[in-house]
């Protein structure tokens, strides 16, 4: 099917709009003082909702089937929970590692009171619907459609998922590419996103929780750490 108005602008906004504007956010992040973590995890949630609800007009806009009435296969389910647990074995030494580290910008992931890890559980719900949605479903069917092929679909959008994460540096970016592609393997097995959803939210609140854990045990401070002191 040709793409139509909605396509080319959900394609221009998140493959084109949102990278440069993660570039962006993240160097000031990296020049300014990090914003209050219960108002930056709200912020989150708002812009994913948004981000979710626009993904689902263009889906019906370009006829995109996101949510089959069938479920899963079993079988998927048991691959997603593989899935899963394999990917926090893999990150929990990354994750102690960034801790130890005291990386700056980890404390925006660090959830570490009962209200605070409130907020970053629904962040990571709202992650796990919105992303999926918009990067591997929209994005990757409007790209297929663009590109006439499924592989390029699933390497262009999965790059871009990654770019979008600019605020987590390089090799975060690297890793989070990585993870969007073993998203896309999880939707292919499963012929929808609904295993792909449930692993990548469980993922990410998994991640801050271990953060936290970690936080806790190495001593990471509780306030934020200033910027780095300009150059002379």
């Amino acid at each position: 099917m040709p793409i139509g108005f909605a396509g080319i602008y959900h394609l221009a906004l998140f493959g084109l709009l949102i990278p440069f504007a993660a570039v962006r956010s993240a160097r000031r992040i990296d020049s300014r003082r990090l914003p209050p973590k219960a108002a930056h995890f709200i912020s989150t949630v708002v812009t994913l909702l948004v981000f979710f609800g626009l993904s689902l007009l263009v889906s019906v806009r370009e006829r995109i089937v996101l949510f089959p009435r069938a479920a899963p296969p079993l079988w998927t389910i048991t691959a997603g929970g593989a899935v899963l647990v394999a990917l926090v074995g893999l990150m929990r030494p990354i994750w102690k590692s960034r801790v130890a580290a005291r990386a700056r910008k980890i404390w925006l992931f660090m959830p570490r009171t009962p209200r605070e890890r409130a907020l970053w559980v629904a962040c990571s719900l709202a992650a796990g619907l919105a992303e999926e949605v918009t990067y591997r479903g929209v994005m990757y069917v409007l790209l297929w459609r663009l590109t006439g092929h499924p592989l390029p679909a699933v390497l262009i959008a999965s790059i871009v998922f990654g770019v979008s994460h600019w605020l987590q540096g390089w090799k975060g970016m690297s890793i989070i590419t990585s993870i969007a592609l073993a998203m896309h393997g999880l939707v292919w097995i499963s012929g929808s996103l609904y295993v792909a959803i449930a692993v990548h939210a469980l993922y990410d609140v998994a991640a801050g929780l271990f953060y936290a854990k970690y936080g806790d045990e190495l001593g990471y401070p509780l306030e934020p750490l200033p910027p780095p002191a300009p150059a002379s």
